[in-house]
């Protein structure tokens, strides 16, 4: 919980200094909330997304796919020699340790509120 607590203060600093450059700029305060509301939400939601990602463990297979590649090469073969294998001679998968990073959830819902909220915003704005 202090996580999140921390993530909301920091998206409330990051929209006040959003604020405060909108009025010294003299734009319109309207338009410069919904622009920096959707700008952290998007960056949010794509850190999120990529801690998801690399917590998942997505990547390992991908390792493991170009592994069999490269051993069904005939460089690939000799090279492969060299690596971790088993007495089979055949690529192995290695799990990798699957990280569980804590503050994945609570950067996905802020960034999705947010989103949301920019979104939201706009459409009443502009219809």
């Amino acid at each position: 919980m202090k996580r999140l607590n921390f993530f909301y203060l920091l998206t409330l600093l990051f929209f006040i200094i959003a604020i405060v450059t909108a009025i010294f700029q003299g734009k319109n305060i309207l338009l410069s909330i919904i622009d920096s509301l959707f700008i952290i939400g998007i960056t949010y939601v794509a850190a999120g997304s990529l801690l998801y990602i690399f917590q998942k463990g997505f990547f390992n297979g991908i390792v493991y796919a170009l592994k069999r590649f490269r051993n069904s090469t005939k460089q690939g073969k000799y090279i492969s020699q060299f690596d971790d294998l088993d007495d089979t001679k055949e690529a192995y998968e290695e799990y990798g340790v699957k990280r569980s990073i804590s503050i994945t959830r609570s950067v996905l819902i802020i960034g999705s509120i947010t989103l949301f909220l920019s979104i939201a915003l706009s459409y009443l704005l502009y219809t």
